[in-house]
């Protein structure tokens, strides 16, 4: 691979991350509500915080902005990536950075440099990415949310279960083993901030965590 194609590789990356940093939510309820969303809720500038404490239809753009990230950032990434017959990881090279690309975008959701390394959660901008891989990972991944949170009652394995079973998915659908990878990186770069800080490490992988399943979509430090 010449080095400018290196480059090249490098800057859909660098570009997937930089879209993805942006802070639509933090920005519309700075505009809308004359909020912070890091002061109020659970204090993640992401569009669940927005709906509940600002305005539930400027929420629901605040999360539809925030699937365009990830499926832009994989989308444009697959079909404007300089065409190549270079398999890796038993992926086409086009295949493997637009995934990359899609986790870049995840990545800069969640520690965007625009709010000092902070960020929202990464599920409607790893929704975006999904669904743009195929429309078919909405319902795997919703289900296996959904299954999640009625086993466990905690947000942190009904998150894990989306990754895992959608990355599953995707690798049996498409034949590309590199969504695989992509479920290891998901899971490093979004459950960090799944985890309450102010809970014990243990405490927070506890299944049963929540009383009732109404609190689990509750925007509150608890």
């Amino acid at each position: 691979m010449e080095l400018i194609e290196i480059f090249r590789d490098m800057g859909f990356i660098v570009s997937s991350f930089l879209i993805g940093s942006i802070p639509f939510c933090y920005v519309l309820g700075k505009i809308v509500g004359k909020k912070k969303l890091t002061e109020i809720g659970d204090r993640n500038p992401g569009g669940w915080n927005l709906v509940f404490n600002v305005s539930k239809i400027w929420g629901f753009i605040g999360i539809l902005l925030d699937m365009a990230k990830g499926f832009f950032s994989y989308y444009l990434t697959l079909m404007f990536a300089y065409k190549s017959s270079t398999i890796i990881f038993g992926t086409n090279h086009n295949e493997l950075l637009a995934v990359l690309a899609g986790c870049a975008a995840v990545a800069g959701h969640c520690y965007s440099p625009f709010l000092r390394w902070n960020g929202g959660k990464g599920l409607a901008t790893w929704g975006g990415f999904a669904i743009a891989a195929s429309f078919y990972s909405l319902p795997v991944g919703g289900l296996a949310i959904l299954a999640g949170l009625l086993i466990a009652r905690n947000m942190i394995w009904a998150v894990s279960m989306g990754i895992i079973f959608t990355g599953i998915f995707l690798w049996i659908y498409t034949g590309a083993a590199v969504f695989l990878l992509s479920i290891i990186i998901l899971l490093i770069i979004m459950l960090p901030r799944q985890v309450n800080r102010n809970l014990a490490l243990g405490k927070n992988f506890k299944f049963r965590k929540e009383a009732t399943l109404g609190d689990l979509f509750k925007p509150r430090i608890r």
